[in-house]
């Protein structure tokens, strides 16, 4: 049963109400997109929110391959605080945050998931912290639910990583946020294509504030995110964020010029000395580590040229094929 907006309740009529956008973004979610919306809309009506905020639910369909669309056009029907925009084919996940971001016309706009991992109850908090003056309202991980230990222990070494290597701590971040409108006119200004927002919205700086929430079970469907997808993820946004794997180059090469150094001084040694010199194993471990950090270095390279040929190709971060 899809609930809407209480009865007598049109947005379209009232003034002197904030907005509150949410920004969906969706990619297979059949299974939690309804129960997503009607829980949103319990929510605005059991806390009050619906007595001082307008909501503005924005759902970003990553192309899906399911029935996602067509629930969302459902919705939409039935509930006219309901948005949308179809891609035509799968972006990403950030390319369905940004597009949310354009679309958002709220004072406020939330940023979270379909799968009701990020308790929309949260939004209370986030909001009431937002009316005290922070501009960004950062959803942090109490727990990470229920994952593998592997997930959990890689994850846990990427945002350590990623925390050095951009300078503010990131540990337990998501993307559930709460962004005042100033803060979301930044962000869409900003002409890069390949963007991790997660840190963008700690490097726009203003005041912010955390709000801790426990992850919730998904309501539905199976996480989009595999192993491999998961490492793919974790080097895309390393190096749309910051030059560390290119100064870590510079550490490899430097570590493999002093191996080599100590190499010929111990062979210069051994020669004067009238040993002979053992120069086979000290030959191959000399090729393979130039070899390894060589082939490394070239990789390295090779993903930075490949994103700055991404973004001078100008191509747009997605093609919108339906939109509300």
């Amino acid at each position: 049963m899809l609930t809407g907006p209480r009865d007598g309740y049109d947005p379209s009529q009232v003034t002197d109400m904030k907005k509150i956008s949410i920004v969906v973004p969706c990619y297979n979610e059949e299974a939690t997109v309804e129960q997503y919306h009607n829980t949103v809309a319990d929510l605005w009506d059991s806390s009050h929110l619906s007595e001082h905020y307008l909501r503005e639910l924005i759902f970003i369909n990553d192309g899906s391959s399911d029935n996602t669309r067509d629930l969302i056009m459902r919705l939409s029907e039935r509930d006219q605080t309901v948005r949308y925009t179809f891609f035509s084919r799968n972006f990403g996940k950030e390319a369905a945050i940004f597009c949310g971001l354009k679309q958002a016309t709220g004072d406020a706009v939330v940023v979270m998931d379909c799968d009701l991992q990020h308790p929309p109850a949260a939004m209370v908090e986030m909001i009431s912290k937002w009316e005290e003056g922070f501009d960004i309202v950062e959803g942090i991980k109490s727990t990470r639910g229920k994952e593998s230990r592997s997930h959990g222990f890689f994850a846990g070494l990427f945002y350590k990583m990623i925390s050095r290597m951009v300078g503010f701590d990131m540990a337990g971040s998501s993307d559930y946020k709460l962004m005042d409108r100033k803060v979301v006119d930044t962000l869409n200004t900003l002409p890069e294509k390949a963007t991790f927002f997660r840190a963008l919205s700690y490097w726009v700086g203003y005041r912010q504030a955390t709000v801790l929430y426990e992850v919730a079970d998904r309501v539905g469907g199976e996480s989009k995110w595999s192993g491999i997808s998961l490492i793919k993820y974790a080097v895309s946004n390393l190096t749309s964020f910051t030059y560390a794997p290119l100064h870590l180059i510079a550490i490899v090469g430097t570590v493999i010029i002093l191996i080599g150094i100590g190499l010929g001084i111990d062979a210069i040694i051994s020669y004067f000395q009238g040993e002979s010199v053992g120069g086979y194993p000290s030959l191959v471990i000399l090729i393979t580590l130039a070899t390894g950090g060589i082939m490394l270095s070239l990789g390295v390279i090779a993903i930075y040229i490949a994103k700055m040929y991404s973004e001078l190709k100008g191509r747009p971060r997605y093609v919108v094929d339906e939109q509300k």
